[in-house]
């Protein structure tokens, strides 16, 4: 990229590259330990089975407990939604693009900061069994709740919270949302189309800006997130204290080229896709 930058640096007028999108997911690490065992084929959950004990909870009664905790959990998690009105809705269909629909919402409710929507949906996810003597990782189909807000720093988000134990969460941000934010607050001058920035008052600054990114303490920001899907966290983990530890799951960092002239950027696109094609 820097040689390309270097070969039509007279006709670029400006760069910028940081974060895309990015996904982050948490997992409650001392709930999720264990060990394989060769006769039940499986692995025994033993961080499980340590939480019912402490629970005083007995293996049988495993899913009867979970059920009563995922029920609270999923009514507090949408509540602060349904206290202001705002959509919390199942979706049905795997196809559904649930952020052009989260999206949609927005715009008919008018919401330009804060939460925006719950979207619940099915889907396969880890989780535990009892078998024999002991508790078991399994996979199973559980109902998943995806909230969408305007975070006041990062901007428009998803935060996707498992309601079945052991309520793994997976957070996505988008840097170049984020950057708009950023330039609102230092009184930058930008126009953005879609994921793009098509022109920057300054390109130099816009970069610093995005350069702070990096400098995120991450473990704050996606913990706090973390605490408003599921309100209940420390109540439920009273007995058995356990808190996420946080990996990135998917990263893309991408490079913005603009070009002082249209006309130049359309004579040479026919060999960029060319090179593309044959890469």
């Amino acid at each position: 990229m820097q040689e390309f930058i270097a070969k039509y640096q007279d006709r670029i007028l400006g760069t910028l590259s940081g974060f895309d999108r990015v996904i982050f997911r948490g997992s409650l690490r001392r709930l999720n330990y264990g060990w394989w065992d060769g006769k039940l084929q499986a692995r025994v959950a033993l961080g499980m089975e340590q939480y019912l004990g402490q629970n005083q909870v007995l293996f049988q009664n495993y899913r009867e407990h979970v059920k009563k905790v995922s029920e609270a959990s999923k009514e507090r998690s949408t509540g602060p939604f349904r206290e202001k009105g705002l959509p919390v809705e199942f979706v049905r269909s795997p196809k559904v693009d649930k952020d052009e629909m989260a999206r949609g919402i927005a715009e008919r409710h008018g919401v330009t900061s804060g939460p925006v929507c719950v979207l619940a949906a099915m889907e396969l996810t880890p989780t535990f069994a009892h078998r024999g003597t002991h508790m078991v990782m399994d996979v199973r189909p559980c109902q998943v709740l995806y909230h969408y807000q305007i975070h006041p720093e990062v901007g428009w988000m998803h935060a996707r919270i498992q309601t079945w134990f052991p309520f793994h969460v997976q957070i996505g941000i988008n840097g170049r949302e984020w950057l708009a934010r950023q330039m609102q607050r230092a009184g930058l001058g930008y126009r953005q189309e879609g994921n793009c920035f098509v022109w920057l008052e300054d390109y130099a600054q816009a970069q610093q800006l995005m350069n702070r990114q990096l400098e995120t303490n991450w473990a704050e920001l996606l913990g706090t997130v973390g605490q408003s899907l599921n309100p209940l966290h420390e109540e439920i983990f009273a007995r058995y204290e356990t808190r996420y530890y946080w990996t990135c799951y998917q990263s893309e960092w991408a490079t913005d080229v603009v070009f002082r002239e249209a006309k130049d950027l359309r004579r040479l696109m026919p060999k960029f896709l060319r090179h593309v094609s044959r890469a």
